[in-house]
């Protein structure tokens, strides 16, 4: 072991061009007097005293993200997207005075192990010339909370997260504020710089410790001025042709489905880049096997009936309580379109199913709202997925009931996202409240839930401006009256208080018997 960390000490201190009597600039000293310095290994820290040039220093940073970087093979870093991320982050919650968020205790524990499980706790302590205005005060879900007037903030990590982080089930961090200034001090040893939990984060950061030489990957082509959209051309992308034939057979409205049904939504991920999920839901009345597919196969037509996009690609079902899904994600322009989507054994179609799709095209700064989702399985995943995966939201993920049909005895799921709501300056979350109707039945009657808090999920991971989600669950058996077999809406009505907004969203689904 130490032969190899000399061995990545010499290195990183070997892309310095040494000269005695050269020295770095002020800009590039200050990088590594920054938040950087909280992810440096010791040997980082060493060879980056050793530079002499700003040449050198480029170097080394270069160097530096290419051992950190979670997908070597392409020319995107995420994990130097999400350092950054939690810098901004930082800066806009923890800064006082002078001094920048991301330099402060809370700052340093935002970015190395990340947020808390647990909403903060501010312990206020009463000034004697001042009245007490309460003793605990918890912020938003996420939010780091207003520094001023507080002597202590606690931040509580538990669960799967803790065990992860610091190896134990639950771990209380404080931050003391000894003169009640918004600098607040870590007063929790166990996660100072020096501790174990954070020398094995910072370690575990580096995914390419043997990394010598920053990749190098094909110049792009040179990007052209942006033109208005013109109608895509007509694509193929079916290899096979009895799928091909299959898709043709559908659009004639010979195929079977089988029972399945196609679901679909509209997103923009953290970077803004649009995307459409889709999901086939099969039914366990198709009677189809778990391993009973081994490929996802679709066209897409615009509503004069061109292709514009087309897909064959390797897929496994996927199991959901006693149903399966296989999904997956699609980039389209604005427009109203018919999908038709199947799933095939060995090159020989199962099941094709179509829908129609409208996409409106939101972009990051969009304001509004997307569909209803409704569903009767909401589940973490053990890994964070990937920016635009379908109908997942970091661990978080939603399987779009297709059918629409639900039982007395299921949960329904409801989820929407909000995008770029308005944000209260005061714990840098919006403040959403939301209204639920449920109308339907033989009797079209209607049941009412009142104006309710929203408690708004931050799709980022991260408080402040951006997209957010409403979910949570209607558990049909515990509606009284039970609700009889027929067609019900769902109809949801969001207030966003700080923008004074109102949406309004509603989803069809059915009751069985």
């Amino acid at each position: 072991m130490k032969t190899r960390n000399f061995l990545i000490a010499a290195i990183l201190t070997a892309a310095a061009a040494t000269s005695a009597f050269a020295a770095l600039s002020p800009a590039k000293a200050d990088w590594g007097k920054g938040p950087a310095q909280y992810i440096m290994t010791a040997e980082e820290k060493a060879a980056w005293k050793n530079l002499q040039t700003d040449a050198a220093a480029d170097e080394f940073i270069a160097l530096f993200w290419a051992r950190r970087d979670p997908t070597p093979a392409t020319p995107r870093n995420e994990f130097h997207e999400d350092f950054d991320a939690r810098v901004k982050t930082a800066d806009a919650q923890f800064s006082h005075g002078r001094t920048k968020g991301s330099m402060t205790d809370p700052g340093r524990m935002l970015i190395v192990f990340g947020g808390p499980s647990l909403p903060v706790k501010q312990i206020t302590t009463q000034a004697a010339s001042q009245p007490n205005s309460g003793d605990d005060h918890s912020a938003g879900a996420g939010n780091f909370g207003d520094s001023g007037g507080s002597a202590d903030q606690i931040w509580i990590y538990e669960g799967d997260l803790a065990q992860k982080l610091f190896g134990v089930p639950r771990l209380e961090v404080k931050f003391h504020d000894q003169f009640r200034s918004g600098d607040f001090r870590l007063a929790t040893p166990s996660v100072d710089p020096q501790s174990n939990a954070a020398q094995k984060m910072v370690a575990s950061f580096i995914t390419q410790p043997g990394l010598t030489k920053v990749p190098t990957y094909d110049t792009p082509q040179t990007a052209v001025a942006a033109k208005p959209a013109a109608p895509a051309a007509p694509v193929a992308g079916i290899k096979t042709p009895a799928l091909e034939a299959a898709l043709a057979d559908a659009k004639a409205g010979k195929a079977s489905n089988k029972g399945a049904a196609l679901a679909y939504a509209e997103f923009v991920s953290p970077a803004g880049d649009p995307f459409v999920p889709v999901a086939v839901y099969v039914p366990s009345s198709a009677n189809i096997a778990a391993d009973g597919a081994d490929t996802i196969f679709g066209a897409v037509e615009d509503a004069s009936g061109t292709r514009v996009t087309a897909f064959e690609e390797p897929a496994k079902l996927t199991a959901s309580r006693t149903d399966y899904f296989v999904d997956k994600s699609l980039t389209l322009q604005p427009g109203k379109y018919t999908a038709i989507v199947g799933l095939a054994k060995g090159g020989q179609p199962v099941l094709v199913t179509s829908g129609p799709i409208e996409v409106t095209g939101p972009t990051k700064e969009s304001v509004g709202t997307s569909r209803l989702i409704l569903s009767d399985n909401v589940y973490e995943l053990g890994t964070a997925e990937p920016p635009k995966s379908p109908f997942a939201f970091g661990k978080l993920k939603i399987v779009p009931k297709g059918n629409l049909t639900f039982k007395n005895s299921d949960e329904l799921n409801y989820f929407v996202e909000i995008n770029n709501p308005g944000i209260d300056t005061a714990t840098n979350l919006p403040k959403l409240q939301f209204k639920l109707d449920l109308t339907g039945g033989p009797d079209k009657k209607t049941i009412s839930a009142p104006l309710t808090d929203a408690a708004p999920l931050p799709l980022t991971g991260v408080p402040g401006p951006g997209h957010y989600a409403i979910l949570s669950t209607i558990p049909l058996a515990e509606v009284k009256p039970a609700l009889k077999a027929g067609d019900y809406t769902l109809k949801m009505k969001i207030v966003d208080v700080v923008s004074k907004q109102s949406y309004t969203v509603e989803q069809s689904f059915k009751v069985g018997g």
